[in-house]
C-alpha cells in the first residue's frame, strides 16, 4: 500500500493521530475514525465525532483550535465509531454556557439507532468477532443521542455566511450523508472514503450497496472539491487528486456490478460467480482500493445478495440435511475418521489449507474422535490462513474461530 495513504500497513481502524489542520479553519481529527472540524467566525462545525469513548478526546482537541460554541453536528452516518461521541461535546457545551448544538443526518440514521437498541446482543456479539474486542470490553455503544432534524435528500444551512450542503448516498449504510462546503472547496465524505476496497459485502452486517456508492463517489467528484476529508485515512488534497480517487473506485464498483449482473442473465449461480469473477491488476495494484478492510470477494457476495434469492442452484440444498448428519453419512462410507484427517494434514502440507478446513469439519461436524486432535489441527490452519489474510475483517473472523477452539480445549 502507498505510503501516501498515511496508514502504512495498518488499518485505517486502528490509526491514532492528532488533528491535522488546513485552510480556511478546516481541521481533521484522526483517531479510530475521523472527526472534521469546521470553524467558521463564530461559531464550529462537526462532522462525524467518532466512538463513544472518543468523545473526551474531541473536546479536548477542538478546545485546542478555539472556544467557540459548536453549533452543528452532523451523523456521516449511524456506525458506532461515527456517531456516538456526542455525549461529551454536549457536556463541554452545557459546561461553557453554549447553546446546545444542533444534531442533523439521515432519517434513516434514527431507524439504525431504533435497531441497534433492539438487537444489541446481536451486535456485539458480531462486533466482538469482527473487531477481535475482548469478552471484558464492552463492544458496542449503549447511549444513544438521536439527532435533532432529519432530511431526506438534502439539506442546506449557513453559519456565518458559510454555505453547508448535506446529501445522502446510499454505500456502507443506507443512512449515509456527506457534506460539501463550496465556499471552503471542502467536501467531508465519512466511510465512502476509507483508503480501503469499500466496505460493501461485510460478513455480518446488513445490506450495502456497490452501484450506490460508486454513484456517490462519481456525485463528489463531480464538484470537483479541492479537500476530501475521510471518514478513515489521510486527506485527499488537490482536485484532481480527489477526482482520480472518487472515479477508480466508483469504476471499480461498476465493474462488478456489471459483471455479477452479466453472469446472472447467463444463468450462472452463486458459487461459479464467486469463483470466477474478474479482479484486473489496475484495481488490484490501486493504493485506494487495498483489501485491508473491504474484499471484492465481500462485494460479490453483497451484489448476489442484492439481486438474487439465497437458493444456490442445487435442489438437494434446498431443504438440507443438517452437517451433521452428513458427516456421520461420509464417515461410516470412509470407515476411520484417521484418514479423513490424515488427509486433511496432506492437503495442508500442500498449501490447500482452506480445503483441509472442509474435510476437519466433518469429523469436528461427526461428533466423533479424535476430536482433540481435529480441533488442535483446525487452530493451526485457521491461523496459517489467517498470517497470510489482509483484510482486516477475514482475519479476525478466522481469528475468532481459534479462539472458539481454545474455549472447547479449556485455553481460555
Amino acid at each position: 500500500m502507498s505510503d501516501d495513504t498515511g496508514l502504512g500497513s495498518v488499518t485505517p481502524f486502528f490509526m491514532q493521530g492528532g488533528t491535522e489542520h488546513f485552510e480556511n479553519g478546516v481541521h481533521m481529527l484522526r483517531l479510530f475514525a475521523n472527526t472534521c472540524i469546521v470553524e467558521t467566525e463564530n461559531g464550529v462545525i462537526l462532522f462525524d465525532v467518532g466512538l463513544e469513548i472518543n468523545g473526551p478526546r474531541i473536546v479536548e482537541e477542538l478546545r485546542a483550535i478555539t472556544e467557540k460554541p459548536v453549533r452543528y453536528i452532523v451523523y456521516g452516518h449511524g456506525h458506532a465509531d461515527h456517531a456516538f461521541g456526542t455525549q461529551a461535546i454536549l457536556a463541554d457545551a452545557e459546561a461553557r454556557g453554549h447553546p446546545r448544538p444542533v444534531i442533523l443526518a439521515h432519517e434513516n440514521v434514527v431507524k439504525r439507532f431504533d435497531r441497534y437498541q433492539e438487537m444489541l446482543p446481536y451486535h456485539e456479539h458480531i462486533n466482538r468477532i469482527q473487531f477481535g474486542i475482548p469478552e471484558n470490553f464492552p463492544a458496542f455503544s449503549r447511549t444513544y443521542i438521536y439527532p435533532d432534524e432529519t432530511f431526506r435528500d438534502e439539506m442546506s444551512f449557513t453559519v456565518d455566511e458559510t454555505a453547508f450542503e448535506l446529501r445522502h448516498a446510499r454505500g456502507e449504510t443506507d443512512d449515509a450523508t456527506w457534506m460539501w462546503a463550496p465556499g471552503l472547496d471542502t467536501v467531508c465524505v465519512s466511510d465512502l472514503w476509507v483508503w480501503s476496497c469499500p466496505n460493501v459485502g461485510n460478513p455480518f452486517k446488513v445490506q450495502r450497496y456497490a452501484l450506490e456508492w460508486a454513484e456517490a463517489l462519481e456525485a463528489v467528484a463531480d464538484i470537483s472539491p479541492g479537500l476530501m476529508l475521510p471518514g478513515h485515512g489521510a486527506a485527499i488534497a488537490g482536485a484532481e487528486k480527489v477526482k482520480d480517487a472518487c472515479l477508480t473506485v466508483a469504476r471499480a464498483l461498476r465493474f462488478l456490478d456489471g459483471q455479477v449482473v452479466a453472469m446472472l442473465n447467463e444463468g450462472k449461480w452463486q458459487e461459479e460467480i464467486l469463483l470466477s469473477f474478474d479482479w484486473p491488476e489496475e484495481f488490484a495494484e490501486s493504493p485506494y482500493l487495498a483489501p485491508i478492510y473491504g474484499h471484492p470477494y465481500f462485494i460479490v457476495q453483497a451484489l448476489l445478495r442484492q439481486y438474487h434469492g439465497w437458493f444456490d442452484g442445487n435442489a438437494s440444498h434446498l431443504f438440507p440435511s443438517t452437517g451433521s448428519e452428513i458427516a456421520e453419512e461420509v464417515l461410516k462410507l470412509i470407515g476411520s475418521p484417521d484418514r479423513v484427517l490424515n488427509r486433511a494434514r496432506a492437503l495442508a502440507r500442500e498449501g490447500k489449507t482452506q480445503l483441509a478446513l472442509h474435510l476437519v469439519d466433518f469429523v469436528l461436524d461427526g461428533g466423533v474422535e479424535p476430536r482433540t486432535d481435529a480441533l488442535e489441527f483446525k487452530a493451526e490452519c485457521l491461523n496459517r490462513i489467517a498470517d497470510e489474510e489482509k483484510s482486516f475483517i477475514a482475519r479476525n473472523i478466522f481469528l475468532g474461530g481459534v479462539r472458539q477452539i481454545d474455549k472447547l480445549l479449556g485455553r481460555e
